[in-house]
């Protein structure tokens, strides 16, 4: 069994691809091996492109997915998993950012996760829940 919190996987971003074309890097848990092998095998048994510029989603016509139908398709799941409420894209990386905070107390390797060129943008990202605001004023007035 794989250790939950062992990272196996480093990916290189294409500066090409991201926002502001700043290049970054992501780290995988070593959990996700498995499942990225299995949806790999699937796309060759599918006859999909493995090559490191081809899509990693495609439409039904074959074709690149577009950002809209990547947020369409992940708005249907949510409903289909039946979320009480939709949520977008950015309110998952709003929460990765905010967990790497939270975890780490380091702006700046929050900001380097979150692919930032200021600090000033990140502190968006490390608002203090309403427990973690309550454990800090205790301990100031204990």
């Amino acid at each position: 069994m794989i250790p939950a919190k062992v990272l196996s996987i480093r990916v290189v971003l294409d500066p090409a691809t991201t926002k502001g074309g700043r290049k970054g890097e992501v780290f995988l848990p070593a959990r996700l091996d498995t499942k990225l092998r299995r949806f790999l095998a699937w796309k060759r048994r599918a006859g999909q492109s493995l090559e490191v510029d081809a899509p990693l989603f495609v439409s039904s016509q074959r074709r690149r997915l577009s950002p809209r139908a990547a947020q369409w398709r992940f708005a249907w799941w949510q409903r289909r998993a039946g979320f009480d409420r939709h949520y977008g894209f950015h309110q998952l990386r709003h929460s990765a950012v905010t967990n790497v905070y939270r975890t780490s107390r380091d702006l700046f390797l929050a900001q380097r996760f979150a692919r930032h060129a200021s600090p000033l943008t990140t502190v968006v990202y490390t608002h203090p829940s309403d427990e973690e605001m309550y454990d800090r004023v205790r301990d100031l007035l204990c």
